[in-house]
């Protein structure tokens, strides 16, 4: 591995997330790597603060066991996070809170007018990427909010990158836009494989289209398919943060993928695209077949990026927002003097 083992943090936190720890449960006893995104932080900060945890509080000195508590918001609870925040209004613990969702599926939320209050008492609100977070602001009236990109275990995935790869491009299937066509079209004219991962049945026949077809499988076995890639092939077409393009560079698998994709920008932005450019994608795919020097370059410049991802940065990027937000606090302490 190119990459170093860094020690723990000289600040050292504790974290909850407020959730259902049977979610985890399972991953934590078969001592797989744990699911890129939202379960990530706690498996972040136990590795490399005080302690993680993913439990089921409602008390008040539950939540004070903890430097900062975590509320992931959904669509359906908004009180939950409203109750929270009234509860540690006054106390040392600290308030994180994000959307669920991105910002082209923030209609799931039938009140949105009722952010502003759930987030009253938020001390660290955020978004995974930086045009949520920037819508998020605007609604909370220009409070800021931070961009905590969830984390990813490269370390524990850097156990299953291949040095051998088989000829098909792997590429996502994205519930939340369930697009097929997009994707066959952007592939077309490569003298590869293909194989779609993800898929969840719809309006559109997927055995004309692609050599091999898999629906929701496990995340270790969606990994040992996107590892033995050559390629991969992202093109979700709305701001997001990217889970699956994390994945594929910390497994330095090369991925054409769409300029909306945070992740993309920063880990291949040489095969970053319109979503929509079918013609370039498979330009890029043929271009890099035959230049090997260039396929070695994208795939270890990715690998080292994805670093940004990884468990210690998340947990840095954690550590100094609470940081901020208490010197503001004792900043607003002077000021009233």
């Amino acid at each position: 591995s190119l990459r170093g083992n860094g020690d723990k943090m000289s600040k050292s936190v504790s974290y909850a997330l407020i959730g259902d720890d049977s979610a985890v449960a399972g991953t934590r006893s078969k001592k797989e790597c744990m699911l890129t995104g939202l379960w990530g932080l706690h498996s972040a900060v136990q590795r490399y603060g005080a302690k993680g945890d993913v439990r089921l509080l409602r008390r008040l000195e539950d939540f004070e066991d903890y430097t900062i508590i975590h509320i992931n918001l959904t669509g359906g609870n908004f009180g939950l996070l409203e109750y929270v925040g009234e509860e540690l209004k006054n106390s040392s613990t600290k308030l994180m809170a994000n959307i669920d969702f991105t910002v082209s599926n923030w209609d799931a939320f039938p009140y949105t007018t009722m952010l502003k209050t759930v987030f009253k008492h938020v001390d660290i609100p955020f978004h995974t990427e930086p045009v949520g977070a920037k819508a998020l602001s605007h609604l909370l009236g220009g409070r800021r909010v931070w961009t905590l990109p969830h984390p990813c275990d490269i370390e524990c995935l850097d156990k299953s990158k291949k040095e051998d790869r088989e000829p098909y491009i792997a590429t996502f299937h994205h519930r939340y836009h369930p697009m097929v066509n997009v994707l066959w079209l952007a592939q077309t004219e490569v003298p590869l494989y293909r194989v779609l991962i993800g898929y969840a049945k719809g309006n559109v026949p997927t055995l004309s289209l692609f050599d091999q077809v898999y629906s929701h499988i496990p995340f270790m076995e969606a990994m040992d398919v996107l590892s033995r890639a050559k390629f991969a092939l992202d093109l979700f077409p709305f701001p997001v943060h990217g889970r699956a393009v994390i994945d594929a560079a910390a497994l330095a698998v090369p991925t054409v993928c769409s300029s909306q994709i945070e992740s993309c920008r920063r880990c291949f932005p040489e095969l970053c695209i319109d979503p929509w450019d079918v013609k370039k994608a498979n330009e890029l795919f043929n271009e890099l077949i035959k230049d090997n020097e260039k396929y070695i370059e994208v795939f270890k410049n990715a690998y080292l990026k994805a670093e940004y991802y990884g468990y210690k940065a998340c947990y840095n990027r954690l550590v100094q927002a609470i940081e901020e937000v208490e010197e503001k606090e004792n900043e607003n302490l002077s000021n009233r003097k």
